[in-house]
């Protein structure tokens, strides 16, 4: 560990920089995907520098995850760290998950598997049998991508405007996860007599079917991405 520490004092000052960015990345937000052109750079810095990158993460108790097949890399820390998601973002992130999966076979856009968005609420409402209205729904996909797990694109008004899925979707949630988060969700879903509503904040977030019973900004309530 201490040779590489000292290889980073070593580093010419444009490695410096790239390595400050690449740190910053996933400081800010958790992923670098090699698919996203903003992150492309960084996340190639840190697979050839991957060593000198997980021994100063270490310093903190953090480490590194990856996997090249995906393109992902993220921050591996403790379990206080991670990040917690209401219910309603988690059946959000599941359904994106799933769709990532289903999509595989249907490249569409610059190699991107894609959705549109009402493919999304489609899928929301035959499991949940609610419907999640429009300015909730748009506000976890913008939650969602600021975890760069999904980017939107085109017109908020427009129901068949594309969400791309990345594959940090399939590192964030993994077969596990998405069992865990399926069993979950069947248990809201009959606990609830058939609706699943989980946003505190939006007592109208869905129709009148559905139900705030679990709505809570208690932290526990929610789900580990």
């Amino acid at each position: 560990m201490a040779d590489e520490l000292l290889y980073l004092t070593r580093l010419a000052d444009a490695e410096r920089e790239q390595f400050r960015i690449a740190m910053n990345l996933l400081f800010t937000e958790g992923f670098l995907v090699r698919s996203i052109e903003a992150h492309e750079r960084a996340y190639r810095f840190v697979l050839a520098n991957l060593a000198l990158c997980e021994s100063y993460l270490a310093f903190a108790g953090w480490g590194l995850r990856r996997d090249e097949s995906l393109g992902v890399i993220a921050f591996d820390g403790p379990a206080a760290a991670r990040l917690r998601l209401r219910k309603v973002e988690s059946i959000i992130a599941l359904i994106a998950r799933l769709l990532y999966e289903e999509k595989a076979g249907e490249i569409e856009l610059h190699g991107e598997r894609t959705v549109r968005r009402h493919e999304i609420q489609d899928r929301y409402r035959a499991l949940t049998k609610s419907t999640l209205r429009k300015t909730p729904f748009l506000a976890i996909l913008r939650r969602l991508q600021s975890l760069r797990l999904i980017r939107l694109v085109g017109d908020d008004n427009d129901p068949d405007a594309t969400v791309i899925l990345y594959p940090s979707l399939a590192f964030a949630l993994d077969a596990q996860a998405v069992e865990e988060l399926e069993a979950r969700l069947a248990e809201l879903v009959d606990g609830a007599g058939g609706a699943a509503d989980g946003d505190a904040a939006d007592e109208d977030a869905t129709d009148e079917d559905a139900t705030d019973e679990d709505a809570t900004d208690d932290p526990d309530d929610g789900e580990e991405e």
